[in-house]
Parts: C-alpha cells; sequence; structure tokens
C-alpha cells in the first residue's frame, strides 16, 4: 500500500489528472494510452498490463467529476480561489444497501465534498456527517450554501439541507471545509413553521445573498390544499433575517407550474432566478406561457426583481433538459446554476457511473457542463447533459509538484482525510 500526498507530473498510483500531460485524458478527451506507470514514491517502474483497470468513469470523458464516490443534488461555493461542491451523499446509501438495491435515500445522513480550481481535477475532501452534527435529523439531502464575511473578519458559510422530505436544516462553518455545528438545535423550517400555511413538503432549499447583502430562501413541494397538476400551489420564498437563521419576511408563493422539487435560487444583474424541477407529466397540455413548455422533470427557470410579489414572477421557461434527453439514463433532476472565473456552469447528476459499474441501484454522480448565461436580459440558453463535460480552465504544470488528491479518473484507491484539508491519495496494490 503507498500513501500519496503531492507527486511530480500526474500519473502516479490510481491518479490521472486531467489538461496536464499529452498522454492523459484532458482537454481534447482523447483516449488514455499508458505504455508503462511510475511510481513516485521510489522510483520502482510498473509494466502497462499491471495497471488496474477497474476505473468505472470512462477515460475519454471528464462527466461524472468523480470516479469514486455517488454524490447528487449539488451545490457550490467559491472561496479563495477555489470552487466547493457538496452534494447529497448518495455513496452512504450505496454502502450499506449495495450495488443492487434500490436507491431509496434513507441511509443517507451525510454531504460529500469535492474541490477544484480547473473544473476537472477535483480534490475529495470527504464528507460533513450532518447526522452527528445534527442529531435530530432524520436525513440530510439536497444542500444549498451561501457565504459572505461578517462582523468578526471571517468568511461564513450557512449550508441548509433537506431533513428528508419533513423540512430544511441548516449548520454553519467559517471554512468550507468545516468544523461545522448546528446553530439552531432544531429544523429552521418544517410543517411546523409558523406562518407557513399549506406547503405539504417544505424541502430542496435553494439559498442567495444579493448585492444588498440580504438572503432568501426558496423551497416546497407537493401538492397544496387548493393546488393542481398544473399548479401545484407549493413553491415558497422568504427573506432570511440578517442573522441567515430567521426569518425577515411572510413565507410568499411562487407560482412554479408543475412543480416537483429542486428549488433553488440565482441573483443576476439585479435580477432573483427561481429555478426548479418539473414533474413528469404532458407539460404540453396546460401551458399558457409565450415560451416552450419543458419536458417531463426537466429544469425550469422564473425571474422577478420582487420576489415576494407573486405576480411578479415572470417564466422563462426549460434551462436544463431530464438527464434521459442528453442520453443518460433517465432520472430525477437536480442542478446547480454557478458562476466561477467568468464562465458559467451547470452542475447536475447522471448514473453513468453506476453504469460503469454494471449495477442496478440508481445511484447517482454529479457532472459539470458550461452554460450560456446572457446577464443582461437574465437568459438561459436550453441545454443539456454531456458525458464529455469540461475542458480545464488552467493547465497544470507536468514539472511542478502537484497534489496527489487533485485527481481526474482512479482506480482501486483509498483516501486517508483525516486532515480533510490535505487528503492523501492511498494506492491498494501495486498497478492501482
Amino acid at each position: 500500500m503507498i500513501k500519496l500526498s503531492r507527486l511530480t507530473g500526474c500519473i502516479m498510483s490510481a491518479v490521472i489528472c486531467a489538461g496536464a500531460l499529452p498522454f492523459t485524458a484532458g482537454a481534447d478527451n482523447t483516449e488514455l494510452s499508458l505504455t508503462s506507470y511510475i511510481d513516485t514514491s521510489d522510483g520502482i517502474t510498473i509494466s502497462a498490463d499491471k495497471i488496474s483497470t477497474n476505473n468505472y468513469k470512462d477515460t475519454k470523458y471528464n462527466n461524472p467529476i468523480s470516479s469514486d464516490f455517488f454524490c447528487a443534488d449539488p451545490t457550490a461555493v467559491e472561496y479563495n480561489g477555489r470552487l466547493y461542491v457538496y452534494g447529497t451523499n448518495d455513496h452512504e446509501q450505496y454502502l450499506a444497501k449495495g450495488g443492487d438495491a434500490d436507491n431509496t435515500y434513507e441511509q443517507i445522513k451525510s454531504f460529500v465534498i469535492l474541490s477544484t480550481d480547473d473544473m476537472v481535477n477535483w480534490t475529495y475532501h470527504g464528507e460533513i456527517n450532518t447526522g452527528e452534527i445534527a442529531p435530530w435529523i432524520y436525513n440530510s439531502w439536497a444542500p444549498t450554501i451561501a457565504s459572505r464575511v461578517e462582523a468578526d473578519g471571517k468568511t461564513h458559510f450557512y449550508l441548509y439541507f433537506s431533513n428528508n422530505g419533513l423540512g430544511v436544516g441548516v449548520i454553519h462553518a467559517t471554512d468550507p471545509l468545516g468544523p461545522w455545528d448546528d446553530p439552531l438545535g432544531k429544523p429552521l423550517i418544517d410543517t411546523n413553521t409558523p406562518g407557513l400555511k399549506d406547503c405539504p413538503n417544505p424541502f430542496d432549499p435553494g439559498v442567495v445573498i444579493d448585492d444588498n447583502g440580504v438572503g432568501w430562501l426558496s423551497f416546497g413541494a407537493g401538492k397544496a390544499s387548493s393546488g393542481t397538476t398544473f399548479m401545484p400551489g407549493s413553491a415558497r420564498i422568504v427573506q432570511l433575517g440578517d442573522d441567515m437563521l430567521s426569518f425577515a419576511s411572510d413565507f410568499a408563493v411562487i407560482p412554479a407550474a408543475y412543480n416537483f422539487e429542486a428549488s433553488e435560487l440565482n441573483y443576476i444583474n439585479g435580477t432573483y432566478v427561481y429555478t426548479y424541477c418539473s414533474d413528469w407529466s404532458d407539460h404540453s397540455e396546460e401551458w399558457p406561457y409565450e415560451c416552450d413548455s419543458p419536458s417531463g422533470c426537466g429544469m425550469v427557470y422564473m425571474t422577478t426583481k420582487t420576489p415576494l410579489d407573486p405576480s411578479s414572477w415572470e417564466m422563462k421557461g426549460e434551462c436544463f433538459v431530464n438527464p434521459g434527453v442528453s442520453g443518460f439514463d433517465y432520472s430525477n433532476n437536480h442542478t446547480h446554476m454557478h458562476k466561477f472565473n467568468g464562465k458559467w456552469y451547470m452542475f447536475y447528476h447522471t448514473q453513468s457511473l453506476r453504469r460503469g459499474m454494471g449495477i442496478n441501484g440508481g445511484y447517482r454522480s454529479l457532472c459539470a457542463d458550461v452554460i450560456n448565461v446572457d446577464e443582461n436580459t437574465v437568459t438561459i440558453e436550453k441545454t443539456g447533459g454531456t458525458k464529455k463535460g469540461l475542458k480545464p480552465i488552467v493547465h497544470t504544470d507536468a514539472f511542478s509538484i502537484n497534489n496527489a488528491a487533485d485527481l481526474n479518473n482512479t482506480a482501486d484507491i483509498m483516501y486517508d482525510v483525516t486532515d480533510n484539508a490535505a487528503p492523501i491519495v492511498i494506492s491498494e496494490g501495486e498497478g492501482s
């Protein structure tokens, strides 16, 4: 067993970095072609026929972003030049139930953390063990995160999450890797929250802080008592208090047609953008908007300047189709839009990794693609996911020391995340 925390060049143990050397799967997404394997710990050369082939991610592609962990429902935050991505830890369910069991999510009480500075090589930082931090939860799914610099000069991170389908919890840290605390000791939102009426499933939160420093939270699914298939009536938005842990307004309805789940908020050029996943029904039967009706379980977006006024929300249509429309398996759909280094990206999940493993359980993997956002008109071009994924926005210097945990593709490795800011890659065999 070999432990690696740094290396010269980009191929070592089970790690393949993209976009760094001419023989790696990188910017041009060419096939990986290796003739030998260099173990940088002691200079031993291992022949290619001994290199592990247990890499379940196709090396022609940069999606999914991790070849090791099932993870879904992404969110992201930028800090000190890196993008930190968090997601529902489907891997926890996979380890508890096995590869052929249905992914029913009930075992999941943690989040996965990954980070990058080039959008193709990712560092795994371990898990946020939400069940230990907030032992009152039933589950922790579908995170959303916001950060701000506060009076103490520190950047504070607020991560909101679905407590099963019963409500919203929140944990807090002053570093994107934690440690995390439970500032409320109870749900922020549940079905008994004062002022919240007729929202059967107050989960799947989306958070944003606008240019005025005001926080906003959206959430909600299910059919309200007066709801219809066309207008379920369960989507909500609320202004957060100055502490990000309370409310500074009443709960307002967002008139989200065919709303199913997966709320998200963005703030673009003075405009609030609400994104949600539509249901599986035929939306063309009732669609009184100028834009085209969305496909089944597609991501739809709406915009407004005044989020607490339900009549102000404008339907803009579908912005991201279901993975099944893009050539992946059909599955649920949950996205996060994020601008990083001047480009807009869409994070989403597919079942591509479990396909590579040959298992039947519906375990999901994070993916990312560039999207086109016109910030002047606040218009998002309709698109879908790709297997190809992203090109690196910076290139690794193959002749300098690089982080061995910053990787694109792997096989037969483990991670030591005792220090989650400096994880160590552990090879499980001679050629892994």
